[in-house]
């Protein structure tokens, strides 16, 4: 009799180790499987915003840049009516609560995961230390700058969205 309790203890024993081994197991799968997903998550956010610091560097390039040997700046109509992309100085816009249309933003490269827009934030500010009583160069043609702000959007292929922003001052004259 006592061989076959023994015999009935060890069945019950040995089947508590399985269940036990069994649950961690299944916790080990559950837990791969978050660490999986938050891996995966973290990659879309990258990969939005290096979308956002590509679409902000293709602004700041086009603002600093030239096309036809003309400064973009100064022919880009900041005074006139909003153009898609870019703001008059009364303008204002709001980057978070804004479509991102081709009406309100440029595409970089026709990319739409790519946009931005610039904002005329100042216009002829004098340069603080570009002035002669002050020891600046009394040869200086020009120490007055416009300031901008470029805002760049980017999403990614889930749809996160990363928004990056900088200011850019350019000569006025």
């Amino acid at each position: 009799m006592d061989s076959l309790l023994q015999r009935g203890s060890s069945l019950i024993i040995s089947m508590i180790i399985l269940v036990i081994l069994m649950l961690l197991g299944v916790s080990a799968m559950v837990t791969s499987d978050t660490a999986f997903k938050l891996a995966g998550n973290l990659q879309f956010q990258d990969s939005a915003l290096n979308n956002a610091e590509a679409a902000m560097a293709a602004g700041e390039e086009w603002i600093g840049g030239s096309t036809g040997g003309v400064e973009n700046f100064r022919n880009a109509a900041f005074s006139a009516t909003t153009v898609g992309g870019l703001y008059t100085l009364a303008a204002e816009p709001d980057s978070l609560n804004m479509t991102w249309t081709d009406d309100s933003s440029v595409a970089v490269g026709g990319n739409s995961a790519q946009r931005y827009f610039i904002d005329l934030m100042s216009e002829n500010n004098q340069l603080l230390t570009s002035g002669a009583d002050i020891g600046g160069r009394t040869s200086a043609a020009c120490n007055k700058v416009n300031t901008y702000r470029i805002v760049g959007r980017g999403t990614s292929a889930r749809g996160a969205v990363k928004f990056v922003e900088s200011y850019y001052s350019v000569l006025s004259c």
